[in-house]
């Protein structure tokens, strides 16, 4: 059963972006940013209706899908097919969570780790000079170096050099060292730059790779709803990995549809952080 689900009425749009401030704390009331569905999102939504009802199209992928599902991962699949692209932050709404981060905005190198097609960072990448993506899939690596990335090794690419912005959008709940990762990109950070990240919340990993499709190093998130898994999560990159929020908000985690639905979506948390190490001492203890 795939992971996303299709809203039932057009008006729960606005409430892809909504939270509970509530239940949340001060800080993470003071660090969020609302969003709205844009110019951006609409156009990808009615391209994803558009292409649903291309009959010939969608058969083509039913029949493509059943024959080299026996060989080939549905991440492969995809690629070859040039389906199923995705979309978190139209490039309007990336400046507006960046724009708390700082005067390094912009400048240096992205890389966006686990880039799957390009298109979720694509839309924002351009913002920095020098583009760069790592991604197991073959299909993907070629899509990837189609669209002007310079594609990395996906076990040394946080040696390669130190980069302004590390993109890590839905990879988390996906990877099988997720802890490890995080480490890397800490590692792998210019001074004063920044980790773009997205997690879909509930949290419910699902690795790809492995036999039973489980993570060797699962995430300590808690909570029964997204406010406060976000919270534990949030805890965690502070204490345990060495990242400080600077800013965060919720957005939907949309996916091209077929036949049955002309558009497919997930709740995504979207965080901005910096290491620690560039946040004033008194930030650290509070």
């Amino acid at each position: 059963m795939s992971r996303y689900h299709q809203p039932k009425i057009p008006q729960i749009q606005i409430k892809w972006y909504r939270v509970n401030k509530d239940r949340l704390s001060p800080e993470l009331v003071s660090k969020f940013v609302q969003l709205y569905p844009d110019k951006e999102t609409k156009q990808f939504l009615s391209s994803s209706i558009e292409k649903s009802s291309w009959v010939w199209t969608q058969c083509w992928y039913l029949i493509a899908k059943a024959v080299l599902r026996h060989f080939w991962s549905v991440t492969d699949i995809n690629g070859w097919l040039g389906r199923g692209s995705m979309f978190v932050l139209s490039e309007a709404q990336a400046q507006a969570l960046l724009r708390p981060g700082g005067p390094a905005i912009g400048a240096g190198a992205l890389v966006d780790v686990g880039a799957g097609d390009g298109e979720v960072s694509r839309r924002f990448a351009h913002i920095y000079p020098h583009n760069y993506a790592t991604e197991i899939s073959a299909s993907m690596r070629k899509t990837l170096a189609n669209k002007g990335y310079k594609i990395l090794d996906t076990e040394s690419w946080h040696r390669y050099r130190q980069f302004d912005c590390i993109c890590m959008l839905n990879l988390l709940d996906r990877c099988n060292k997720p802890k490890t990762m995080l480490l890397q990109a800490k590692d792998a950070l210019a001074p004063g730059g920044i980790l773009l990240l997205a997690l879909v919340l509930p949290y419910k990993p699902y690795v790809e790779v492995t036999p039973d499709h489980k993570p060797e190093e699962r995430l300590p998130i808690e909570g029964v709803d997204f406010e406060g898994q976000l919270a534990t999560f949030v805890k965690f990159m502070r204490e345990e990995v060495g990242f400080e929020l600077v800013s965060w908000t919720r957005a939907p985690y949309l996916c091209e549809g077929d036949f049955a639905q002309a558009y497919y979506w997930l709740d995504d948390s979207v965080y901005v952080f910096k290491s620690t190490a560039d946040t004033p001492a008194i930030s650290k203890t509070s």
